[in-house]
């Protein structure tokens, strides 16, 4: 039991409610937090004996005497206080632990707890509204000096308090949804926290305190129970406190809210400026009561009261976090009798900052999205924008174990606090993480090379091969993008070939693209991998008609410009053993695809039973910091080691080594390559089912959480159709989920989330897809 709690029996409840209140020496205990309630009788009558916790101040308990007699005397439903035989509002009783504690009693309210009926129809939530509408305008002139109170249920230290209790959350999971639910909260809240009114509030309207008599038809809720939780907090805190707990298990939480908006408003009129605050403050009470519960449960494990809520409520926070913040506000306001907040096309802010990008920073960078997003904070799964609307990232694979993990976040501000230089010096970190890295590797790949990026990490691979080969020639695959230097946009047809590109450079050969669905082999083939490599063959022998000498053949594990392409079986193991026979090495870029997001692998380029000679990394390594990798062998590592010094400033700096391996922490801590296998199979399988129920859809094609989707004109055979792939990724934006089109034609949906996304943002993802896809038709 927490020690807090009073140490009484139920026959020594008995003897206090005879003895100090007059009552029937017989005591029943009721739920509680952290204060013992008895049920106690008198001629048939009941009433509550409550038994304070130790230390609870009799100021305290003066101010919930206080409050119920306030409220009482306005004509609000709430219990009665009931007087000691003395004629005092409290008195002390020793309870069986030998500490003293404040004793009340007051009289009962009739009917059931709310939280006892699992359907609710929503006139009583409107009845809920409008009573706690008027406990609000009564509690409005209430004074009383211990409302000033410094405890954690305050919701103006909400945000702190789950900090507080963050890491001692029960699993990733739990973590994951209180981290993205309050990265939502906090872009509202830092708009509005110094606008909302103060004053006191009851503070806890929740589901365990209202009571309800079904038999009454008419106005079948009672009243409101506990006081315990009264003090000075924001006034809108105290609807959405009732809010929060209502919606717990209901099928359409949103229209629950709304009608207790709706009743409230009715009595207390609610201003436009505090609905998006009401909103998040909800959201912001169920964060608090699911981190709270942990550890009262912790402290007091046989009261399971106190995790009565814990479940319901971390169910609820995922599921609105994908319930659009704007169409909440919509129907808020239309509880409100307010119009719908305006919606522009594209908003001035946006239009502000669009012009003020096009002016400063270079002309070609492009924004996604007709109307570009201004994100201001992403957490987990999701990106938020400057009004708090949360966005369903399945695009950005940089944040491979979800968007500011903490465990990331906490890594990065500790080491900057400690220590940022250059590699010069010696330092475990930086041995640490590329020990680490080399284990995840098949031998002879074990010597390491830290880097800044994706594209320096290609750079440096070439460096390496043509150091070890004497070659210059590469050759690449069609439609493949490695990088943004000159060197690399050299070697990436999806640029050199696509607008403002000079064309291929005579020192670079051109595979075809192994393509089963547009490509010359098909998936029915069985050779298909094999007679496309024969391409690869090709490229080696126009190298050396030409009397050049071959580097390196650069492949992506997984074709990612080309339109998320899964190579077929064998291919990269025959064009490795052309490549080795033309005598070039073989560098597989796993920039895109590396660390567990294949499923099946940690490196995608082991399920093609391949060992390139070089690897390189970049994007997911540091999670969104700026970091890359290179991999290979000690005999070409030896080759590089010619006498010049290789140096580079940034590159495997302290800092970005601890970021680096807390994000392999996070990986294997989180099983996140499982999670990509079994989520990913959920996903294709289930964009599978929609091509096959949809014309417009030619292909559905991935590894992993690595997936694409081929849009098409459906009347003609595997013609493209990039406007309907736009047209889907603008669609889903409005649905609140992100999108991207790939692919040389313009016309792949791709989806590569971050690896925490789970199976419930699928299903959500493919309803919103097939939704869309209706609409469209």
């Amino acid at each position: 039991m927490n020690p807090m709690r009073a140490e009484i029996s139920e026959d020594r409840a008995s003897t206090i409610a005879s003895e100090i209140f007059g009552l029937d020496k017989e005591a029943e205990e009721l739920n509680g937090e952290l204060d013992r309630n008895f049920i106690a009788k008198k001629g048939g009558e009941r009433f509550v004996l409550k038994i304070a916790r130790y230390g609870i101040s009799e100021e305290l308990i003066d101010l919930w005497g206080k409050t119920l007699r306030h409220l009482k005397k306005c004509g609000l439903p709430v219990p009665g206080i009931l007087p000691s035989l003395k004629g005092n509002p409290w008195e002390d009783v020793i309870a069986e632990d030998g500490r003293r504690h404040l004793v009340w009693a007051t009289t009962w309210l009739e009917g059931e707890p709310l939280v006892n009926y699992p359907k609710k129809p929503l006139s009583w939530m409107l009845q809920i509204g409008e009573i706690l509408g008027r406990v609000q305008l009564s509690m409005r002139e209430f004074k009383h000096p211990a409302l000033q109170r410094n405890f954690e249920w305050d919701l103006r230290k909400g945000e702190a308090v789950c900090q507080k209790y963050f890491n001692q959350l029960p699993n990733p999971a739990s973590k994951r949804i209180i981290h993205e639910t309050l990265g939502g909260v906090s872009v509202v809240l830092d708009n509005l926290r110094d606008k909302l009114s103060i004053g006191p509030i009851h503070g806890d309207a929740n589901d365990h305190n209202w009571i309800v008599q079904a038999s009454r038809k008419n106005s079948p809720v009672t009243g409101l129970i506990d006081v315990g939780d009264t003090s000075e907090g924001w006034v809108i805190g105290e609807i959405a406190i009732a809010c929060a707990y209502a919606m717990l298990d209901e099928d359409d939480p949103v229209a629950v809210a709304a009608e207790i908006v709706r009743g409230y408003n009715n009595v207390n009129p609610i201003l436009e400026s505090e609905i998006p605050a009401l909103w998040e403050l909800a959201r912001l009470r169920l964060c608090v009561s699911f981190s709270m519960s942990g550890p009262q449960q912790k402290c007091d494990p046989e009261n399971h009261y106190l995790s009565t809520s814990a479940k319901p409520a971390i169910k609820l926070l995922d599921r609105l976090l994908r319930i659009s913040n704007a169409s909440v506000l919509e129907r808020l306001h239309e509880a409100c009798n307010l119009p719908a907040p305006h919606s522009h096309d594209i908003r001035p802010e946006v239009k502000s900052l669009q012009k003020r990008r096009e002016k400063i920073l270079g002309p070609n960078m492009s924004t996604s999205y007709q109307s570009p997003l201004i994100i201001t904070r992403g957490a987990g799964r999701f990106l938020f924008d400057d009004k708090g609307q949360g966005y369903l990232d399945a695009v950005n694979n940089v944040p491979h174990v979800g968007h500011c993990h903490p465990k990331v976040t906490e890594a990065a501000i500790a080491q900057i606090k400690t220590l940022n230089t250059n590699s010069r010096y010696l330092n475990e970190d930086r041995l640490i993480f590329a020990e680490r890295l080399a284990n995840t590797y098949p031998d002879p790949l074990s010597v390491v090379y830290l880097v800044n990026s994706g594209s320096e990490a290609n750079e440096l691979a070439l460096r390496l091969a043509k150091a070890h080969t004497g070659g210059n020639d590469v050759v690449v695959i069609d439609s493949a993008y490695h990088g943004n230097t000159g060197g690399l946009v050299d070697l990436s047809p999806y640029k050199f070939n696509g607008d403002g590109g000079a064309g291929k450079k005579d020192h670079i050969q051109v595979a075809t693209l192994p393509d089963c669905y547009r490509g010359e082999f098909g998936y029915d083939n069985p050779n298909s991998g094999p007679l496309y490599a024969e391409d690869v063959k090709r490229c080696f022998d126009d190298i050396h008609q030409l009397g050049h000498k071959p580097a390196a053949f650069l492949a992506e594990s997984i074709s990612g410009c080309g339109g998320q392409v899964i190579f077929p079986k064998n291919y990269l193991m025959e064009s490795f053993r052309y490549a080795k026979k033309a005598g070039a090495v073989t560098i597989a870029d796993e920039v895109q695809v590396g660390f567990g997001r294949a499923g099946s692998h940690f490196w995608a380029f082991e399920t093609q039973c391949v060992i390139p000679d070089i690897v390189t990394m970049g994007k997911p390594i540091g999670n969104g910091h700026p970091l890359g990798a290179v991999i290979t062998t000690p005999e070409i590592a030896s080759s590089f080691d010619n006498g010049m010094e290789y140096f580079n400033t940034f590159g495997g700096n302290p800092l970005s080594c601890k970021i680096g391996n807390a994000v392999l922490d996070v990986i294997e801590e989180e099983s996140l390559q499982e999670n990509a296998k079994e989520v990913g199979e959920f996903l294709l399988s289930g964009l599978r089912e929609l091509q096959r129920e949809n014309p417009s859809f030619g292909d559905a094609r991935g590894l992993g959480l690595y997936l694409g989707l081929v849009c098409v004109i459906e009347s003609r055979e595997k013609e493209p159709n990039p406007a309907l792939a736009s047209g889907i990724v603008e669609a889903m934006r409005k649905r609140g989920v992100l999108l991207s089109v790939d692919g040389p034609l313009h016309d792949v949906i791709k989806i590569k989330p971050p690896l925490v996304f789970q199976k419930n943002d699928a299903k959500f993802l493919l309803h919103c897809l097939d939704s869309t896809m209706r609409e469209i038709q």
